[in-house]
């Protein structure tokens, strides 16, 4: 039987390099190809012939992602919330992700945090937030958070000439443990007494 030289064609995405040492049991050829993707592939002169391989496998991997998105793809329409330009492929229920996401959570598809949670969130991410720079002090609302703190140790609003001392020197550190309120004068002295020793 004479043998069809296949080298040099082109079938789909492989193109034939040369004649492979292996056969079928059928005793049919493989044909080494380099496929577009850059893979090699041994395959089957009668799979290359008809047509049942015409890549390294990237095609049908390619088709089964299309179709996949094609199938589960939601159809881009307009978010039901008057005014919103947003489309609901992101969303569900005929929202908007941003709004499809408020109706899951507050069963309301235009609830705005109050400005009180949203700062109070604000405040709970700065406190998290391992990366703060050392010598800042922590606020809470806008006042030093250990100051805040050490009202509530004194029961009373604190006086401008009293101050409230981090034990470990950690000004992060704003545990009722950690803290204790002096007059500036004691924590001058206290400040003045630690730099002179640590010298």
């Amino acid at each position: 039987m004479k043998i069809v030289d296949l080298s040099g064609r082109i079938f789909g995405r492989l193109t034939v390099i040369r004649q492979s040492s292996k056969r079928s049991k059928s005793g049919d050829l493989y044909w080494v190809c380099s496929c577009e993707c850059g893979n090699e592939k041994e395959v089957i002169s009668s799979n290359l012939k008809y047509g049942k391989t015409r890549s390294c496998g990237c095609l049908a991997k390619e088709l089964s992602s299309k179709r996949a998105k094609e199938l589960f793809t939601k159809p881009k329409t307009e978010c039901s919330v008057n005014g919103c330009e947003n489309d609901t492929s992101k969303g569900g229920n005929g929202f908007c992700g941003k709004h499809a996401q408020r109706y899951r959570r507050y069963g309301d598809p235009l609830y705005v945090t109050p400005e009180s949670v949203r700062a109070m969130h604000s405040r709970l991410a700065q406190l998290e937030n391992a990366e703060a720079h050392k010598d800042t002090y922590k606020k809470f609302y806008g006042r030093h958070e250990h100051r805040v703190i050490g009202e509530k140790i004194a029961g009373r609003k604190l006086r401008s000439d009293e101050h409230v001392h981090h034990i470990d020197g950690d000004k992060h550190n704003n545990n009722a443990s950690n803290l204790v309120i002096l007059t500036a004068s004691e924590h001058g002295k206290l400040h003045a007494k630690k730099t002179k020793n640590a010298s």
